[in-house]
């Protein structure tokens, strides 16, 4: 009865926060996680760190939270992405991962700190992206499409760096050789997995339309512990399964259904008690005790996306003002980079003020996007109307 009502009391206060944060336009995420700091050890100590059904699902959210990112990911729209998005994707990983290395190295932490460090930079949220430029009536516009193109490529991008980055980390150097073949593991993977797809796309429809949901479930955990077996991470089959189960091979029903429950797992139940139950790694003495280094890794990520993502689509002839707010709409950071972060303190590669330094980072990135974006969207709404109102020829 006790973890019941330490469970009771944890989704009270993080839906009450959410609640919140949705109200003010703010991440629910952030919201989630305001809620775990008044409930855990930092305030009023309601639901212990060390709970043990606070643990098991926290975990069961990293994975359903990475097969729900999954199933929103179009591999369609990977094979089509144009090649403006691609070249905005790979210079939005780059500058920040360099960048952000360089900085932590000059602060000094460690080899392994550096990296995952840098990693955490590198990320783009997809999902408050998207949010973004539906609040602002731009989801239409070619700033958008662009982005979420160049957003998804983040993605695949970042869980590979996140594989590489934790190879390099057990074998204490950079092997060419290993780095090589586990680049070659992730590739295949990916690729005989949305080939088996395609290629079994009508015995899915088949076993779909009745036991979907199960189904799916099965999927993905045989997929997780297939990315474990070769050296990989749960979290990248768990990905790997939400593209498995792709839309196009479903009827529109049947989709939606699994879509729907997987959903409502990820972000109304485990995802929520996951993003909680980060806060109970927080430390806050990084204010205090290193001010320049969390302002440094602030102004390093905003730097990285907004130069970077945003240099990059103006080289390739897109407006200043649209490249500034492809820059700006990739600097958001959420769900996977706190994914990726609580996997680094929980196999001790970072420790509690590395980690807080980037949920700091990922809150205050996210609210420079928020509000930056906004008076650059009123004009490309403005631009979007007169491209409308304009007789074509």
């Amino acid at each position: 009865m006790e973890n019941l009502e330490i469970l009771l009391v944890l989704m009270v206060v993080i839906w009450v926060a959410g609640k919140v944060f949705r109200a003010l336009k703010l991440p629910v995420i952030f919201g989630e996680l305001l809620g775990g700091i008044i409930v855990g050890p930092m305030v009023l100590n309601l639901v212990p760190a060390d709970s043990e059904v606070v643990h098991i699902l926290a975990e069961l959210g990293i994975f359903f939270l990475m097969f729900h990112s999954g199933l929103e990911t179009d591999p369609n729209e990977l094979l089509r992405a144009s090649k403006k998005s691609t070249l905005i994707a790979i210079a939005g990983v780059v500058f920040p991962f360099i960048g952000g290395y360089w900085v932590s190295r000059y602060f000094g932490q460690s080899f392994e700190q550096s990296l995952f460090i840098a990693m955490g930079l590198s990320i783009t949220a997809i999902a408050i992206s998207i949010r973004l430029f539906k609040d602002y009536k731009i989801q239409k516009s070619r700033v958008a499409h662009i982005t979420v193109g160049a957003a998804i490529i983040d993605d695949i991008l970042a869980l590979i760096l996140f594989s590489m980055v934790l190879s390099i980390i057990e074998s204490g150097a950079v092997q060419f050789a290993d780095l090589a073949w586990l680049i070659l593991k992730v590739v295949v993977f990916f690729g005989v997995v949305i080939a088996v797809g395609y290629k079994t796309s009508n015995y899915l429809q088949k076993v779909l339309r009745r036991k979907g949901f199960t189904f799916a479930l099965i999927t993905a955990l045989t997929l997780g512990l297939i990315a474990e077996a070769i050296g990989l991470h749960i979290i990248i089959g768990a990905f790997l399964a939400g593209l498995f189960i792709r839309q196009e091979v479903l009827e529109t029903q049947t989709f939606n259904k699994i879509e729907d429950r997987i959903y409502g797992l990820s972000y109304s139940f485990l995802g929520p008690i996951f993003f909680a139950s980060l806060a109970f790694y927080l430390d806050f003495t990084a204010l205090t005790s290193a001010p320049w280094f969390l302002l440094a890794i602030i102004v390093v990520a905003v730097l990285g996306k907004v130069i970077g993502s945003g240099l990059a689509a103006y080289l390739q002839k897109i407006n200043f003002r649209e490249s500034l707010a492809i820059g700006l709409a990739m600097n958001s950071r959420g769900a996977i980079e706190l994914i990726i972060a609580s996997i680094g303190i929980k196999e001790g590669i970072i420790d509690t003020n590395v980690f807080s330094i980037l949920v700091m980072m990922a809150f205050a990135t996210t609210i420079i996007s928020i509000f930056s974006i906004k008076p650059l969207a009123k004009q490309i709404r403005s631009d979007m109307l007169a491209a409308n109102l304009t007789p074509k020829k």
